[in-house]
This record gives C-alpha cells, sequence and structure tokens, in this order.
C-alpha cells in the first residue's frame, strides 16, 4: 500500500478503496469534534455543494492543519479527494494513512497536475471534488490570502469543470486575544463561495492550447472573491478577518514533506 514516486496517484484498488471508507469514516468523527471544540468551527453556504451536480474543483485558503477534516465536512456526505504534497505520501505509515483518507499526492511542476487530469475521470467515480490549495503553503490563521499558483484553475480548464472557492475566515471572541481568559484560537467559519466556470475565463491559441495567461486570470478571480468576502465581513464587525492570531508560514517537517 506504500506509495513511491511514479506509482498511480490514487490505489483504485477494491480492497484499498474498501479501507479507505472505513479509515475515513472513522477518523473523521474524531477530528471533527477537535475542530468544532478548539475553533467554534461552523460552515456557510454548504447547500451549494449539497445541491450541485455533477464534479467540482474545490480550492481554499490553507491556514490550520485541521483544513482536511473542515473541508471535507462542507460537502459531507460526498466525499473529496484531497491533493497534497507528493514528499507527505512518501513517508512510510504517515503517507498511507493520508491516501487512506482521501489523500492524493501532487507532484512538483505541471507534470503533477497533468497527471491528476490523467486519473481524474476515474477518481470522480469514488469522489465528487478534488480539493486543492493554490496558495501552496499552509500560513497559520491567515487572513491575507497569498497569490495563487495556476494548476488548480489550469486542471479545472482542462477537464472543464467549475472551481467552488472555499474561504476560512476567523473572528476573535468577546475579550480580545493575548488578555486574560481569551480564546486561545480563534473561531472558524469555512464559507463556500458561488462557483466560478472556466469559459468565463479560458483562452485558447489557434492550436487550441490553453492561454497560460488566461488560467492566471481565473485564479485571480477566485483568490480575489475570497479576500472581498473576508473584507466584507471585517466592515461589517473588525473582529471578522483578525490577524491577531496569525504564526506566519508553518514549517516543513523534516523527514515528512521538509
Amino acid at each position: 500500500m506504500a506509495y513511491k514516486r511514479g506509482d498511480s496517484l490514487i490505489n483504485f484498488s477494491f480492497f484499498f478503496q474498501a479501507a479507505t471508507f472505513a479509515v475515513f469514516y472513522v477518523t473523521w468523527h474524531v477530528a471533527i469534534l477537535i475542530c468544532l471544540i478548539a475553533g467554534a468551527a461552523r460552515y456557510e453556504g454548504r447547500r451549494k455543494l449539497w445541491k450541485f451536480k455533477g464534479n467540482a474543483i474545490l480550492v481554499s485558503n490553507h491556514t490550520t492543519l485541521f483544513d482536511p477534516v473542515f473541508i471535507s465536512g462542507a460537502a459531507m456526505p460526498r466525499t473529496i479527494w484531497h491533493t497534497l504534497l507528493e514528499s507527505t505520501v512518501t513517508t512510510p505509515v504517515l503517507g498511507t494513512f493520508t491516501r487512506l483518507l482521501g489523500g492524493v499526492p501532487l507532484p512538483p511542476g505541471m507534470r503533477g497536475i497533468e497527471r491528476i487530469v490523467e486519473i481524474a475521470p476515474r477518481a470522480f467515480r469514488y469522489k465528487r471534488f478534488i480539493h486543492f490549495y493554490p496558495e501552496g503553503e499552509c500560513y497559520l490563521y491567515n487572513q491575507e490570502i497569498q497569490p495563487f499558483k495556476a494548476g488548480a484553475f489550469y486542471a479545472a480548464a482542462r477537464l472543464d469543470l467549475p472551481v467552488f472557492p472555499l474561504v476560512t475566515v476567523f473572528s476573535e471572541g468577546r475579550r480580545e486575544p493575548k488578555t486574560p481568559f481569551a480564546r486561545k484560537y480563534p473561531k472558524e467559519t469555512l464559507v463556500v463561495l458561488d462557483p466560478l466556470y472556466p469559459a468565463r475565463f479560458i483562452r485558447r491559441a489557434e492550436n487550441g492550447e490553453i492561454d497560460m495567461d488566461s488560467v492566471r486570470e481565473f485564479a485571480e478571480a477566485a483568490r480575489t472573491l475570497m479576500r472581498d468576502e473576508i473584507d466584507r465581513r471585517r466592515g461589517q464587525n473588525p473582529r471578522w478577518g483578525t490577524q491577531a492570531y496569525y504564526k506566519g508560514k508553518m514549517g516543513r517537517i523534516r523527514g515528512i514533506n521538509g
């Protein structure tokens, strides 16, 4: 079951997929309970995913280690493939565990995106969505969304699938951070925004190749929607969109993804 570079990105065998089903649902219920207690987490706009018929690409800002758990809950009972660093999946034991939870290794560069595109038709037989973190890194408790990489949006263009932006918005408790009895972690709300469709952005050259400038415009449109949602809430209440808990870019872990 261990993944090695060059292997199929997803193990489609019956036994692995059966194990995936069991491991995911047991682990998810424990992990989401931790999220709800620690982050006072909640959702807005989940019906957009529940009512959507077909397959789609999901993108989100990456703000905590528990993002995959919380994002999975947005679509439940439908399930999601979560892309992650290939170096994480090659780690013994942890790599297999992440794959059992629906993790898909993303090889570096555009070749990695091409491999995702190649397996997507088969992958969608098992799960409805494929999720990407277009910032490329985890920025702990960040509300200033970093520039997006184009890979997820190129995949959406190649597959002709809509992109649903999901944005995590943090808010402070009643007491200011770093004061007695204040919350150690911010309150967390995951907002599902309206989908963006490739046809609105993508241009092609005369030979049919996708114009990468249009892909980057697609990516920036999604980022702008997410940033505007944070700013809108911040304008309504200064406790929303707080940067008071920001801890910077999460460091890579030596021997795992560093």
